[in-house]
């Protein structure tokens, strides 16, 4: 099948047309209240000799989320443990997480942007589900393991896996360019969303096939849109400009091919993750494809229920779990 690209002005106008959604509700008079919290900024004053001392006053201060960083993100044991004190200086004194705190530091050193942009998305977030508590957000080092670690009261961001897609330490790991590009400092308030919306709203696996999927994936991007209404695409997607006019322009060829290689119904593994997984390109559609493009697809379902039903609100649209009576419903026609 043969793909073409579509100009730079069609790409301008297809932005313009797609940016034209619900209206973006007025959110300025609504507080939240939460903390940012440098929370690697505290751990790595401390020396690595001295750390035996300092442990319980690290202790006191940061309780249960300590806990749930040393067992959880970096390995190190339990609080209680009798190693933990000698795992964590040893984990203070490895000489590369230095350099990797640096770095961090001259990216996230000034918090106040991202608190800024916290916030905006969290009043976003009480607007539409106001019943729910606003999370406290931390910043970890956790040695390019988890991007995103949650708790019921807080949300934990890894800053060494948001250094910008150019950092030479993923260079040094061998991190394909593919992935590099979700690994930039604005991605930081989309992930802590996606994370809230996955947590919050849990994939229905009763119908795990390749729509169900696609539609969850797309439901989670939408639930990210609304809470950041000037997101780019290319960022909600982790597209290039070039991918995402790719996308846009074969869109009714992407369906098309789905659908009559009996693929939109399918429960085997591997057609799940060509479809939906972290990919440099969509096994079916070839190398000048995105990956994930169905969930480029599924966000478009979920676009065309939205206006077909515009009156459905944030939370009963993350609260339909069955793929197929939702698709039904969208009546999609790319």
């Amino acid at each position: 099948m043969k793909y073409v690209f579509i100009s730079l002005v069609t790409l301008l106008l297809m932005t313009m047309a797609c940016s034209r959604g619900p209206k973006v509700p007025d959110v300025r008079h609504i507080e939240v209240d939460f903390e940012l919290i440098p929370f690697y900024e505290d751990l790595f004053a401390i020396h690595p000799d001295s750390f035996a001392v300092e442990a319980e006053s690290l202790k006191a201060r940061y309780g249960q989320y300590l806990e749930a960083y040393s067992l959880g993100v970096i390995a190190a044991g339990s609080t209680e443990d009798p190693d933990f004190n000698k795992n964590m200086a040893f984990f203070l004194a490895y000489e590369p997480n230095q350099e990797v705190l640096d770095t961090c530091r001259l990216v996230f050193g000034d918090t106040a942007p991202l608190k800024k942009e916290l916030e905006s998305a969290f009043k976003y977030y009480k607007y539409y589900f106001s019943d729910q508590e606003v999370p406290d957000v931390y910043l970890h080092i956790s040695g390019f393991n988890q991007s995103v670690v949650v708790d019921s009261s807080w949300i934990s961001v890894s800053v060494e896996k948001y250094l910008g897609r150019d950092c030479v330490f993923y260079e040094w790991l061998s991190i394909p360019v593919y992935l590099r590009r979700r690994m930039s400092p604005e991605k930081v308030v989309p992930d802590v969303m996606m994370a809230l919306s996955m947590t919050q709203y849990a994939y229905n696996d009763s119908i795990d096939d390749l729509l169900n999927q696609m539609i969850y994936e797309g439901q989670l991007r939408y639930f990210v849109r609304q809470l950041i209404p000037d997101i780019a695409d290319t960022t909600l997607f982790d597209y290039s400009s070039e991918q995402l006019a790719w996308a846009r322009s074969n869109e009714k060829r992407m369906w098309s091919s789905i659908v009559e290689n009996k693929h939109l119904f399918s429960n085997d593994r591997m057609t799940l993750q060509r479809f939906i997984g972290k990919s440099p390109f969509t096994f079916y559609f070839g190398q000048e494809s995105p990956g994930g493009t169905g969930i480029y697809l599924g966000y478009r379902i979920v676009e065309s229920y939205m206006k077909r039903y515009p009156e459905t609100t944030l939370k009963e649209l993350m609260e339909m779990k069955n793929g197929h009576a939702f698709f039904r419903l969208a009546r999609y026609q790319p």
